[in-house]
C-alpha cells in the first residue's frame, strides 16, 4: 500500500533544495503524473513562502499529439494558480537517438530562458524509480563509481550553464506515491506511449524491475546503493579537490599549469580523476575524456622526455621550469556568437561573458583580431602571453570593427568586457 505524499512531507523533502528568499524558480512539467505532482505539490509550497514559481513545457514536437498536451498542462495548472510557459522545439528532428537528442534540446530551451529570466533553481520529477534505473542503465554500460551514484538531489546543470542548478526533491519518493497524490485530488495525467515503447532501453529496465521476482531487486534497493555510491563519490572527490589544489595551478586566461612531482605522488585513481576535471575545465566540454586516453596521457606524463600531446580540445606541453602547461587549442574553439550590450552569456564553455560594452560578436583572438587591436593599443606588443595562449582567449569584435579585449589583461580594466575564466 502506498499513499499520497503530504504537504507536511514535501516541506521536509525541499529541505536540502530551499530557494534564497524571493528568488524566482523554475519547475520542467510535461504532462506526465510524476512531474505533474511535483509541479502541483511546488505551487503550494511556493505560495506559502512567497517564492515566485514558473513551469515550463517542452513541446518537442515528435508527436501530433504534443502540441494540444502542453495546452492542457497550461489548462490544469491554471486552476492552482501556477504561472505556466511553452517552449517549443523548433526544426528538423532527428531519425536516430531520439529520446537523447530531446533531452539535449529541452535542456537548452529551458536552460536559456532560466538564464534570461534570473532563474537559479530548476526542478525535475525524477523520483526513487527513475533513480534506480539510472543506476542499472549505468551497471550494464560498465560504469565506475561516478556513473554508479547516479542522481544527486542536488547537482549542476547538465549544459555549460552558469548559475543555474538541478533540484530533485522526490528524487527518494516512490513512483506510486506521486500517482496517489494526484488521485487524491481527482487530477488527471497525461501517458507518453513512448514510457511503454521497448525500444528503449529505459523501458526495459523498467519492465524488468517491475516482473521480476528476485529478492532485492527492486527500485528502493538500487536507489540505496546508488545514494552508498555517491558517498563514495564524494570522498573521491574531496581527496582530488585537495590534491588539485597542491598540484594544479590556474590563471585568468583559462590555462593551467601542472606540478607532475605531487601529481604523481598522489593516488593513480585521484591523479586520473584531477586530469579528467582539468581537461574538461579548459577544453570546456560538458564530458570528460575517456578513461583509456586518461590513463595514456598519464602514462607519457610520468617520463622525462614528455613531448606534449592534444586531448579533449587542449593543448598539453612541457615546460623548462619541468612544470606542464594545460592551455585551450586555438584551433577546437568554435564559438562565435553574437552578443548584445548589458548581457551575460557562456563563451566555448569557460568563459563566463559579462558585456557592458557595446554590441557585436564574441570570439576568439585570432591574429587579425590581435593585429586589430594592437593599432588602437599601441602597448598590446609588451604582453608576455605565448601566442597559443593569445588565442584562445575571447574579444569583442563591435559592428563598427572595433576589437574590445577583456578587462583581465593588464591596461585593459575599464574597457567594459568582463570574461571570468570557470575554475
Amino acid at each position: 500500500m502506498t499513499a499520497p505524499l503530504t504537504a507536511d512531507e514535501f516541506s521536509d523533502l525541499m529541505l536540502p533544495v530551499m530557494p534564497q528568499e524571493g528568488a524566482p524558480v523554475a519547475v520542467a512539467v510535461s504532462g506526465g503524473a510524476d512531474s505533474l505532482a511535483l509541479t502541483i505539490l511546488l505551487g503550494q509550497w511556493c505560495a506559502a513562502h512567497d517564492v515566485p514559481l514558473t513551469a515550463i513545457t517542452v513541446d518537442h514536437g515528435l508527436r501530433t499529439e504534443s502540441a494540444g498536451e502542453a495546452r492542457q498542462v497550461a489548462t490544469w495548472l491554471e486552476k492552482y494558480d501556477i504561472s505556466h510557459i511553452i517552449l517549443t522545439w523548433q526544426g528538423d528532428k532527428p531519425r536516430s537517438n531520439i529520446q537523447q537528442q530531446a533531452r539535449l534540446a529541452r535542456y537548452r530551451l529551458i536552460g536559456k530562458w532560466c538564464q534570461e529570466n534570473r532563474v537559479r533553481q530548476l526542478f525535475l520529477g525524477h523520483h526513487q524509480g527513475d533513480q534506480a534505473e539510472t543506476f542499472l542503465i549505468r551497471l550494464f554500460r560498465g560504469s565506475g563509481v561516478d556513473g554508479l551514484s547516479a542522481m544527486k538531489i542536488q547537482s549542476d546543470y547538465p549544459l555549460p550553464l552558469p548559475g543555474v542548478t538541478i533540484c530533485r526533491p522526490l528524487l527518494y519518493t516512490a513512483r506510486e506515491r506521486l500517482a496517489d497524490t494526484l488521485r487524491e485530488t481527482g487530477q488527471v495525467w497525461i501517458e507518453d506511449p513512448s514510457n511503454r515503447d521497448e525500444h528503449y532501453t529505459r523501458v526495459k529496465i523498467r519492465n524488468l524491475l517491475q516482473q521480476n521476482d528476485i529478492e532485492g531487486f527492486n527500485p528502493p534497493r538500487m536507489a540505496r546503493t546508488a545514494a552508498r555510491m555517491g558517498r563514495v563519490q564524494s570522498l573521491l572527490k574531496s581527496l582530488t579537490d585537495e590534491m588539485t589544489a597542491a598540484a594544479i595551478t590556474f590563471f585568468p586566461e583559462g590555462y593551467a599549469r601542472i606540478n607532475p612531482e605531487i601529481l604523481l605522488l598522489a593516488h593513480e585513481e585521484i591523479a586520473l580523476r584531477a586530469l579528467a576535471s582539468l581537461m574538461r575545465r579548459i577544453g570546456g566540454g560538458a564530458y570528460t575524456p575517456r578513461l583509456a586516453k586518461l590513463e595514456s596521457l598519464y602514462e607519457r606524463v610520468k617520463a622525462a622526455d614528455f613531448p606534449g600531446q592534444t586531448l579533449a580540445g587542449c593543448r598539453i606541453s612541457p615546460c623548462q621550469d619541468g612544470n606542464i602547461m594545460i592551455s585551450r587549442e586555438g584551433a577546437a574553439i568554435k564559438d562565435d556568437l553574437d552578443l548584445d550590450a548589458h548581457s551575460v552569456t557562456l563563451w566555448d564553455g569557460r568563459f563566463i561573458i559579462e558585456n557592458g560594452a557595446t554590441a557585436g560578436r564574441v570570439k576568439k583572438l585570432a591574429p587579425p583580431e590581435w593585429q586589430k587591436a594592437g593599432q588602437d593599443y599601441p602597448g598590446l606588443g609588451e604582453l608576455t602571453l605565448p601566442w597559443f595562449i593569445r588565442e584562445s582567449l575571447p574579444c569583442i569584435v563591435t559592428t563598427d570593427g572595433k576589437v574590445i579585449l577583456p578587462d583581465f589583461l593588464p591596461g585593459f580594466e575599464k574597457t567594459g568586457f568582463s570574461a571570468t575564466f570557470r575554475q
